[in-house]
């Protein structure tokens, strides 16, 4: 199934490269890159491991201190979404786990409104989930798939209010999961060491991702209306926020390689925060930068009207 191209990456193809000539992209360093149909219409990407630059030059425009040039690894094949998660995946996902799906309407309505102030056409990118839950949808996604619960990244019994404990393997498991940190930033860069995959004008911003300047006061738009990046990667950039496997750490000073692997400290809990990557439709232009970090404060229990997720695993 990995050999197979999806016909819409090969429709992405065909379109950045008749807006090549327009618009020239950045070179980008080759690695091999296919898909395949996965769950619940999840388009999944397969990228190969490799070595990048994560981080940002101390000369990139927006540029944080926290976003430290630095080497890294990733030692495996993954998939990663060509879209963020949408309402009607969720939507499927809800019917399929009730007692949850009671819960989560009533903790949304309670925060967000009812009806919530969100996206709510079934192609706009889901809000309003935190952590947890996007833990819950992985577990269902890799029940869907046949996957054996031995194979399953996150455990059964998910208690956003006690936290959990990974297993020590999990990068080693198939199951669905959220990307980590390099993983998203190495699938947003696309083979590119510019500020954006498209390179480092900002002035084109707006033809491939949502922020504030373009989204004109609209919550999150429906998935992929904008141009994706050159792996066929829609909205890595913009719409919503995506929350990323890690808890937040500090880059590496050094100059060594450093490997994308299981972090030792395996507990999540509800003081120590996680990552979230891109950006979104209400944040300025330096945040969907692809070494933009966000807040430091990003607990795994908190839900924002920005925020969703894009799934996904360690090929076997």
């Amino acid at each position: 199934m990995g050999q197979m191209i999806h016909r819409s990456l090969l429709g992405a193809g065909v379109l950045l490269a008749s807006l090549g000539s327009l618009f020239p992209l950045p070179t980008a360093q080759e690695t091999k890159v296919s898909s395949y149909q996965g769950p619940n219409d999840h388009i999944m990407v397969v990228i190969s491991g490799g070595t990048f630059m994560m981080g940002s030059p101390p000369d990139e425009p927006g540029r944080s201190d926290d976003e430290v040039s630095h080497r890294v690894k990733i030692p495996r094949t993954y998939a990663i979404a060509t879209n963020e998660l949408t309402n009607q995946q969720f939507e499927r996902f809800l019917a399929d786990s009730p007692e949850f799906a009671r819960r989560w309407r009533a903790a949304t309505a309670a925060r967000f409104g009812d009806p919530p102030r969100l996206a709510v056409t079934p192609q706009s990118p889901q809000a309003a989930v935190n952590w947890y839950d996007a833990a819950r949808y992985c577990n269902w996604l890799s029940a869907q798939d046949n996957i054996p619960r031995s194979e399953w990244v996150y455990p059964e019994d998910i208690d956003s209010d006690r936290g959990m404990e990974l297993p020590k393997d999990y990068l080693h498991r198939t199951g669905y999961r959220l990307p980590t940190e390099a993983e998203w930033e190495y699938a947003a860069r696309a083979g590119t060491t510019s500020a954006y995959s498209f390179g480092d004008d900002k002035e084109l911003l707006p033809r491939y991702a949502w922020y504030d300047e373009n989204s004109k006061d609209v919550r999150a738009h429906p998935v992929a209306q904008l141009l994706p990046n050159q792996w066929g990667l829609y909205d890595m950039l913009g719409n919503v926020w995506e929350w990323t496997l890690d808890r937040r750490q500090p880059y590496p000073q050094d100059s060594s390689v450093t490997e994308d692997d299981e972090d030792k400290d395996v507990r999540v809990s509800n003081e120590v925060a996680r990552t979230r990557r891109g950006g979104s439709f209400s944040y300025e232009w330096f945040t969907v930068r692809s070494a933009h970090r966000g807040a430091t404060t990003y607990f795994p229990n908190q839900t924002r009207d920005s925020v969703g997720f894009r799934v996904a695993r360690t090929m076997p």
